[in-house]
């Protein structure tokens, strides 16, 4: 007798005639097209730009309209670029994908693979947003590159004070602030009086100057003072790199606009740091909500650096993912897909970096002190899971609202603490009922 569940064998038909393989390596490229368009169906190519245009070349003269290729490294962008500026269908691949069973490995083998695996149909591309967000998104990377390395170098400052027995990262907040750059440049200018220092500290330094004073006493060693010098000489030019990234990222997000001009001021008002003044938080978030049409920062714990990443990472077009799961799965914050025995095996999902889910995560946290509903709901989650999932689901609750935004053109309303808790407290009895029930009672709320 057949069972039900199984389904009816079907064989594999080709989807894509017309398509090829390519096994990307760092200084030659191995080819693979179908065996009836050329006599040698594999070739190698090397990495050069010259040589990249001869493998166009070569498609084209085969008639291939799909390339695919497996994302190695960084090797794959010239490559991608090239065949994509000259209309190939080009089709980046998760080295996942692609991975063969147990066999003999070499490049020519893998190209062919990939060839074939694209010919049937059984290779889906990895998401890409267009060309001009690519170029934006490149500028946002760097910048958060560049603010990792500004963070380095400020390490690298206290690495120097504790040496010469200087404890003023213990004392302030951000070594990095308005006080504590103003006496390590002090400092570095050659003044060695702690109470002159001292007086270099903000009004609202909660520490009193006697004791910044008598800390900013120490062993002043020319090592020590040449670690400094370095240092602060690294994070003043890792800062001026970064306010020309802001420059070009705030040319490019103006130049995506897509809202008619002037388009309305966003309702909400974003959190001011340190790197930014308020009329450039004001300004980018203005060119944000033009180019997404609708205003992100109004989310609660989402910024306009988050937004930024949201907007460059994904852009305003979300129809590439048909629901907000397959959306979410994308972010990794979706729970983990592998089953077997009727089981799920394991908790942690597929590792994967995302940029965007990091960001949310990052968001995530702040929401603990938020009094708003997300914030509340962050804060029942902490006290029935792990501070870890809690982040997590939270992370997964900003880009469901991201989501609906993107793809329904709404705006946030925020409902409150109250609303949560009404809420809370329905789920609640609801829960009880159904438990008293089990045991054959009925729950009667007790009159006031």
């Amino acid at each position: 007798m057949k069972s039900k569940l199984q389904e009816p064998k079907q064989a594999l038909s080709v989807k894509y005639p017309d398509s090829a393989g390519v096994d990307v390596g760092s200084r030659e490229h191995y080819v693979c097209v179908p065996a009836d368009r050329d006599a040698e169906p594999v070739r190698s190519f090397l990495a050069f730009t010259e040589d990249l245009l001869a493998l166009a070349q070569w498609l084209t003269s085969c008639g291939i309209r799909q390339v695919a290729m497996e994302a190695t490294g960084v090797y794959w962008i010239p490559l991608f670029e090239v065949l994509d500026r000259l209309g190939f269908e080009v089709i980046l691949v998760n080295g996942r994908q692609t991975k063969r069973p147990a066999a003999r490995k070499s490049d020519v083998l893998d190209c062919q693979w990939i060839q074939q695996m694209m010919m049937f149909g059984l290779l889906s591309g990895s998401f890409r947003p267009s060309d001009a967000l690519c170029a934006v998104r490149a500028v946002v990377r760097l910048r958060a590159r560049l603010i990792r390395d500004g963070q380095r170098a400020v390490q690298h400052m206290d690495k120097a004070l504790v040496q010469m027995n200087v404890q003023l990262g213990r004392l302030l907040a951000d070594l990095s602030g308005k006080s504590g750059m103003a006496i390590i440049r002090a400092i570095v200018a050659g003044e060695r009086d702690g109470v002159t220092l001292a007086a270099l500290c903000d009004r609202r330094v909660r520490t009193s100057l006697e004791v910044v004073a008598k800390s900013l006493v120490g062993n002043w060693r020319d090592e020590h003072l040449l670690e400094l010098k370095q240092a602060v000489s690294t994070f003043d030019l890792v800062q001026v790199h970064i306010a020309e990234c802001d420059g070009k990222i705030a040319q490019a997000v103006t130049a995506l606009q897509q809202l008619p001009d002037p388009a309305p001021e966003p309702r909400t008002k974003a959190r001011k740091t340190k790197r930014h003044t308020a009329e450039q938080h004001s300004g980018m978030r203005t060119a944000l909500f033009q180019a997404m049409g609708v205003d992100l920062t109004a989310i609660p714990t989402i910024e306009v650096d988050t937004a930024l990443v949201i907007f460059t990472e994904i852009g305003p077009d979300l129809s590439c993912f048909p629901t907000s799961g397959h959306f979410c799965a994308w972010l990794n914050l979706a729970p983990g897909t592998r089953i077997s025995g009727g089981k799920r095996l394991g908790r942690a999902s597929m590792p994967a970096i995302n940029r965007v889910g990091e960001a949310l995560k990052r968001s995530a946290v702040n929401a603990r002190s938020s009094e708003t509903f997300i914030g509340a709901a962050h804060r029942a989650r902490m006290a029935r899971m792990p501070k870890a999932c809690a982040i997590k689901a939270t992370a997964h609750h900003l880009a469901r609202l991201i989501y609906a935004m993107l793809t329904q053109g709404q705006a946030y309303i925020e409902h409150g603490i109250d609303r949560f808790e009404s809420e809370h407290r329905d789920k609640q009895l609801r829960q009880l009922r159904r438990k008293a029930a089990q045991f054959g009672l009925v729950l009667t709320e007790k009159a006031a």
